[in-house]
Order: structure tokens, then sequence, then C-alpha cells
């Protein structure tokens, strides 16, 4: 229900407007009344006002500086102007940059009638998005611990993204980190106490752990985290750029680390063991760090519990580089599922071309990428319920182990335009016997024939039916469907005796004016005429 609030300077105009408009029928709670500018501002200041309707020539307070004030404190009103042929051209500049409507006195009731309508649908549809970008917002605001949780991870499993990428995600997830400033890791493994929790009391002591780092580190650090593929908690610290800075990030980061192991253990009673990472370039470092941390857990930690450790000091030690584009996302076995062959390709690329990069990478990192590209072109060809050997040959799969990574590549590069040849052939194929199934069953039911009934014999949605059925053939279905009926309309008029009324009934068409139509746009004639020049 709206508020209506009417102005003029002249009683005798407002009364009338009050009791002359259906104002309930037209969804209208309340009809307010003011006889100056000053008593409107007062209303306006009391109630909840959608429109106003205004004379624009009062004294004191005149309709333009009425409209400027309302622009000002209520921009969502609604504002009709009243004017008289005397003021109009006065008026008329500021009528068009501030009022929403402008009627000329005398007013007739159906003019104002159509402009308040007017008005009030404007008013709905702008509720209506304004309700919609609200709900939009709490549902963002709902998941967004989830959405700020996904980016880290992605982070840490080596997810590429630019500095202007990144920061204008953080700035969407209301995250205050810095892409130029660095950044180090503390990864929490919770200990045996939480293993035996179930999962809901987990889910409550993973919180409190968090809130717990939270207060710890907050002082001194920006802080993100989220819960990494080993269930383990990860915190991404960023010195705050708006303190002094301690001179000393690495030693308050193992403070707060220490203290974090002992409130957890005093608060909650579960141990857990802490690993801190040395400090490195963000985004691009955050994959690095999280590897030597999980490195440092596997390799240090083991089975031991309780346990804090700083791996910040790599010095002396020459650990084995990972062949780090096989497992960065996106995966190959999701790109084949997506059927992404240009990624697929680019993907191959990436590999070879750091094997190739680095002279250091041994056989073993050539045979690594092969029983990884080869593994997942098993996993696509028997998820498509088709034996790797089948598609490429044995010949190729039994080829000896490759000393270059330019052989590696040429390898699989044959088995990838293999793999993509037989599937797109295979689709192709489907589709072929897509379209033949339609049109016989079209041919078989011109009497009566519609979208859903094909789509329910071919087992689809009509929707994609129908798409699938213009991206082959380049016409409609229901083109299709149009041209057969007038072929066959065509073949019947020439060698049976059918009327013209029967013909159209045996297509289909109920109506024989209609059936006339459409013969005479296919043929140019209309069937008697096609019938007679036939004969």
């Amino acid at each position: 229900m709206h508020q209506i609030l009417l102005v003029d300077d002249e009683p005798y105009v407002v009364d009338d407007l009050s009791i002359s408009l259906p104002w309930a029928e037209m969804g209208f709670e309340q009809v307010h009344k003011a006889y100056s500018g000053y008593e409107a501002l007062e209303l306006l200041q009391r109630y909840p006002i959608d429109i106003v309707v205004t004379d624009i020539n009062m004294p004191e307070i005149s309709g333009i500086e009425l409209i400027t004030s309302i622009r000002s404190r209520w921009k969502h009103i609604r504002v009709v102007m009243l004017t008289g042929y005397a003021e109009f051209e006065y008026a008329r500049k500021a009528i068009e940059e501030q009022a929403s409507a402008y009627l000329l006195k005398p007013i007739a009731n159906n003019q104002l009638i159509d402009v308040i309508v007017k008005l009030q649908q404007e008013l709905r549809t702008e509720w209506e998005t304004w309700s919609s970008y609200q709900r939009t917002m709490q549902t963002f605001r709902e998941h967004l611990p989830l959405l700020r949780d996904r980016l880290l991870s992605e982070l840490l499993q080596g997810r590429k993204l630019s500095g202007p990428q990144l920061q204008e995600r953080l700035a969407q997830f209301d995250l205050p980190l810095r892409t130029d400033l660095p950044v180090c890791l503390a990864v929490v493994r919770p200990e045996e106490f939480f293993r035996r929790q179930d999962m809901n009391s987990m889910l409550l002591f993973e919180y409190a752990i968090i809130n717990i780092a939270q207060e710890l580190f907050q002082d001194l650090f920006r802080i993100w985290s989220c819960k990494d593929v080993h269930d383990y908690l990860v915190f991404l610290l960023q010195p705050r750029d708006d303190i002094e800075p301690s001179g000393n990030p690495g030693y308050d980061v193992a403070q707060a680390a220490y203290q974090l192991q002992n409130h957890v253990s005093t608060l909650i009673g579960g141990g857990l063991s802490v690993v801190t990472t040395g400090w490195g370039e963000f985004p691009d470092q955050v994959y690095s760090l999280y590897q030597s941390a999980i490195m440092a857990i596997r390799q240090h930690i083991g089975s031991e519990t309780g346990i804090y450790l700083d791996v910040t000091d790599t010095s002396g030690s020459q650990p084995v580089e990972i062949l780090q584009p096989l497992y960065e996302p996106p995966l190959l076995f999701h790109m084949f599922e997506a059927n992404n062959w240009q990624g697929i390709e680019d993907k191959l690329n990436a590999i070879t071309s750091e094997l190739a990069r680095n002279p250091d990478r041994s056989l073993e990192h050539i045979h690594e990428a092969r029983l990884h590209l080869e593994t997942a072109f098993y996993y696509f060809a028997h998820k498509n319920n088709k034996m790797l050997s089948e598609i490429v040959g044995n010949p190729l799969l039994e080829q000896a182990s490759f000393q270059t990574p330019d052989k590696l590549r040429e390898w699989a590069l044959e088995v990838i335009v293999l793999l993509r040849e037989h599937f797109e052939s295979e689709r192709l194929n489907s589709r072929t016997v897509l379209i033949r199934t339609v049109h016989e069953y079209i041919n078989n039911n011109l009497h009566y024939v519609s979208l859903q009934a094909i789509a329910d014999h071919v087992r689809m949605h009509p929707v994609y039916l129908s798409k699938m059925y213009k991206l082959e053939t380049g016409k409609r279905i229901s083109d299709y469907i149009s041209q057969i009926k007038m072929e066959k309309a065509a073949y019947l008029l020439i060698h049976t005796p059918l009327k013209i009324y029967e013909v159209s009934a045996e297509l289909g068409y109920s109506n024989a004016h209609y059936f006339i139509k459409l013969f005479k746009e296919y043929a140019g004639m209309t069937p008697q005429e096609f019938r007679d020049r036939a004969l």
C-alpha cells in the first residue's frame, strides 16, 4: 500500500482531488493534504509518503523549492508537478530535471490517474529490484566465509591469479590484504583429541581455534584462514600496514603460535602441532610456502604431537622440486571431463615447458609426467565406456620410456588428438542419430505432433532439444514440421481425392482456413489452385 501527499495553496484544489479520485481502489493506504510548502515538508517528515502531487506556483515555498528539498532528503519519492500555461515555460526546465511527471491545469481526473498508476508501477519495480538485490547480498554475506575459504584453498593448491585479479577478489570478499606486501603461513594440525570428535563437534572446535588465532594474531597481522585438503587449519598472515612494524615479524609469529597451542590446550583440552613458514611474495609464493609446511609436517613431525616447528631457515637443504604444472588447477582430469581440448593442450605445453626449462629435472620427472598423462587418458576413455587401446592402439601405449620433454609432448599430443577425434566423431554421430529419430517421429505423427511430444519420445528436455536441433540443422523444429506438412499436403492434393478440409484434418489442422493461409504462403497459391494446375 502507498501513501500520497496533495499540495496546493488553493485549498479547494486539494480537497477536490482528495475526494474525486478512487484512492483506495488505486492502492493508497492514506491521502495526506497540505496547503503550503511548509506544511508539506512537515508531513513528509512524519509519514512514509511515496508520491507527491504539488502545484508549482505557491507563496513562501514554491513547488520548485519543495521538489528540491524532496530530492535532497527523500530520493525515492515520485513528484507530479501541476502548472498553468502562464508559468509553464518558466518551470519547464526545472520540471524536466527534477519532477517525475507534470500536468497542465485544469487537470482531468483520468490524466492524473494514468500518471499516478505509472508512478506506482515504477515504485513497485524499484522495490522489487531493491528487494532482489538485498536478497542477493544477504545470500552473498551468508556464503562469504565459504567463498573466502575456497579462494585461499585454491591458492594453496597452486591456482594462478595475477596481482590485480587477486586484489579485486580480496576487495570483493572484504579481505584487507595487499598484493605488494609479503605473507607467511601458520599451518595447524589438530591432534588425537580432535580427531575423535564427531563432525558437528569438530566444526565447533575449529571455529573456536580460528577465533583464538584471530585474537592472538590480529594486533600485528592481517589474517586469512581456511581448512585445507588434509583437514589442517591454515592461517595466511601479513604484517599490518596501519601500525608501526615491530622489527621482527618472524618472532611475533612464533610467539603467537606458542600461545595458540597453550590457549587451545587450556581452554579446549586438545593438542595442536603448528608449523610456521618464512616470508614470501603474495600471491606468487603462497603455494611453495604451503608445500614447505606440509613437507615439514610429514618429514619432521610425523606421528608426534604438540610440536611447534619453524621452517623459515631452509639454507643447506636442496629438496627435490615438484613438477608443479602437473598438479596445479585446473587438473587434466577436470579438463577432460569438460571437453576442454585447448586447455588440455595448454596444460601439456606447460608441463613439457617446465621440464625443458629446468635442466636439473631428472628422467624420473619425465616418467612422472608420462604416468600422470597416461592415467588421465585411461580415466577419460573408461569414463566414456571405451577401452583406451581401442581408440589409440596398443603400439602407441607401449612405446618405450621417453628421454626428452619433446618426445613426451609428441607422444601425448598424438594420443590427445586421437581421443578428441574419436569422441568428437562419436558425439556428431549421436547427434545425427538424434536428428534422424526426430524426423522419423515427425513424419509418422504429422496428424498430431508437438515439441513436447517429440522431446518425450527422445527423452530430452524440450528447450535443450530445440537448441541441439538448431545447432545441427540451422533450422527450428517448427520450421521442419511446417515444411513436411506442406510437402505432404501437396502430395495429397495431387494424388488423392480428399477434399481441402479433409487434407487439413489429415495434417492436424483443426481450422481449414488457417491451413489454406499456410499453404498459400508455402506454394504461392491456394490448395485448390494448386490442385487445378496439377490436373
